[in-house]
Parts: C-alpha cells; sequence; structure tokens
C-alpha cells in the first residue's frame, strides 16, 4: 500500500477555489454598481460623501466587499505560500503575518465603514 503525501494549495481544493471564485464575482459586481452609481449621480463634498456612505445598504454591500476582498486574499496568499515557500518555519511565518494583516485591514476597514454615521 502506497502513501501520498500531501503538499501544495490541493488540499483545499475545489471548496477554496469555488470561494475565490465567488469573492471574485461578488467584488466585480460591487464595483461595477458602485461605479454605475457615481457615474449617475455623483458624491460631491463631506457632507454629501459623509450623508450617502450613511445608509445601510451601502454600508452591509461595502463591508461584504472587504470581507471578500479579504477573504480572497488569504486563499491566494495561502495557497501561494503552500507552493512556493518550503521551509516550514518560513511558510508559518508568511501566514502568520498574512492573517495578522489582513485581520488588521479587515477591522480598520469595519471601523470606518460603520464609524462614519457617528
Amino acid at each position: 500500500m502506497s502513501r501520498f503525501r500531501q503538499t501544495g494549495s490541493a488540499h483545499g481544493g475545489l471548496g477554496e477555489w469555488v470561494l475565490q471564485r465567488l469573492s471574485a464575482i461578488y467584488m466585480a459586481g460591487f464595483v461595477v454598481v458602485l461605479s454605475l452609481r457615481w457615474i449617475a449621480a455623483p458624491v460631491c463634498g463631506y457632507g454629501m460623501w459623509k450623508q450617502w456612505m450613511a445608509g445601510i445598504a451601502l454600508r452591509v454591500s461595502a463591508t461584504l466587499f472587504f470581507a471578500s476582498a479579504v477573504i480572497h486574499v488569504w486563499i491566494g496568499m495561502r495557497s501561494v505560500f503552500m507552493d512556493y515557500l518550503h521551509p516550514s518555519r518560513l511558510r508559518l511565518t508568511a501566514t502568520i503575518v498574512t492573517a495578522m494583516a489582513l485581520a488588521a485591514i479587515l477591522a480598520w476597514s469595519i471601523g470606518v465603514l460603520w464609524g462614519v454615521a457617528g
């Protein structure tokens, strides 16, 4: 009986692929809708911007956008680390630093988006 050693990013397989594609579709759709909205009715000035950002629908969809971006980046970077960083200490360090940075970016974006109305 032969043993197979699992290496690289293949361990996540289809689930990671689907999640990355779904996040990409959501982000592309969000950018298109936002661009069309800005073309139709430009937001000029801080007061108008603040009022526009106070809408719950925009804040929820923007939060989902940033969460999708973080998920998308996490899957991609983790796959790169698994495939190209062979020393386990280096891979672990890169993974931890990336996870911490992405968590900080997500926390910051949520703080900005939900702190606007205050």
